[in-house]
């Protein structure tokens, strides 16, 4: 989907001006082409498909099962489906505006930074962790060479 297209699904009118191709899983960040989607459930509602990929309570497995089984969906279950990822967006929505966003949206750039940052730190313990070992080590020798001694 490209620019903004009309789509008609169910009970439900909507008009689509988000690239499919472009979103990525919030937790993730796996895009559409990660995902077996019928193109019939594609094309007839592309608005329920960009929900699912944003649902912040699904993990990759919850959403390629909703992807299968939306083949086997009559148009009540859809639009069961499409009230209970609405209303998931509504209350986080709420909680969002109630207590600030859980977590900042970070680039690639951040994302990867942090990740060096994370390294380096893990790094940094574990190289202390591996000093205070040998320190231990060493005090624990002295101390069976000195009980060598008072025996």
């Amino acid at each position: 989907m490209t620019d903004a297209t009309l789509i008609s699904g169910g009970t439900t009118t909507a008009v689509v001006t988000t690239d499919l191709t472009t979103i990525r899983t919030p937790k993730t960040g796996k895009m559409l082409k990660d995902f077996e989607v019928p193109e019939k459930f594609l094309a007839e509602y592309p608005e329920l498909v960009e929900m699912i990929l944003l649902s912040e309570s699904m993990n990759d497995g919850e959403r390629q099962y909703w992807f299968n089984l939306s083949e086997v969906m009559n148009a009540e279950q859809t639009e069961k489906l499409r009230g209970i990822l609405t209303r998931e967006r509504a209350k986080l929505s709420e909680i969002e505006a109630k207590y600030g966003p859980t977590q900042p949206k970070l680039t690639d750039a951040e994302i990867a930074e942090r990740n060096v940052e994370i390294k380096e730190e893990r790094a940094q313990q574990q190289a202390a962790l591996r000093q205070r070992e040998a320190a231990e080590e060493a005090q624990e020798d002295d101390e069976a060479i000195l009980a060598e001694w008072d025996s």
